[in-house]
């Protein structure tokens, strides 16, 4: 069986790592990129399962990634992770979850699962 791979965009790196490394034991394929104009160019060059955005970054923040994401994968689950963020436009603009700063990694780890489970 192929690994589910998730793309996850953060620009701060201990944020990055501790979000990769909780899911790497569970045998995805982690690719990080550190704002969302990386995201983007990844995602036009390789097919992801599921992606993973902080809200607030320089440059494009994750209310636009999910924008644009959805309008060229409109079926691509994404998962906005928020300090502060407008939840309900979050949602509202394609994103499938948003999850709340400070997270629980074991909750994280459930509804990336739970994300992927769903998948045709």
């Amino acid at each position: 069986m192929e690994k589910k791979r998730i793309l996850i965009a953060d620009d701060e790196k201990a944020v990055r790592t501790l979000l990769a490394e909780a899911l790497k034991h569970h045998d995805y394929e982690i690719d990080v990129v550190e704002n969302g104009i990386e995201a983007i160019s990844h995602i036009d060059r390789r097919s992801y399962d599921l992606i993973i955005t902080d809200y607030m970054m320089p440059e494009m923040d994750g209310l636009e990634l999910t924008r644009r994401i959805r309008l060229k994968y409109p079926s691509l689950p994404i998962i906005v992770v928020s300090g502060n963020g407008p939840q309900q436009d979050l949602l509202k603009n394609g994103a499938t979850a948003c999850i709340m700063k400070p997270f629980n990694v074991c909750d994280l780890q459930n509804r990336v699962k739970n994300i992927l489970n769903t998948q045709k």
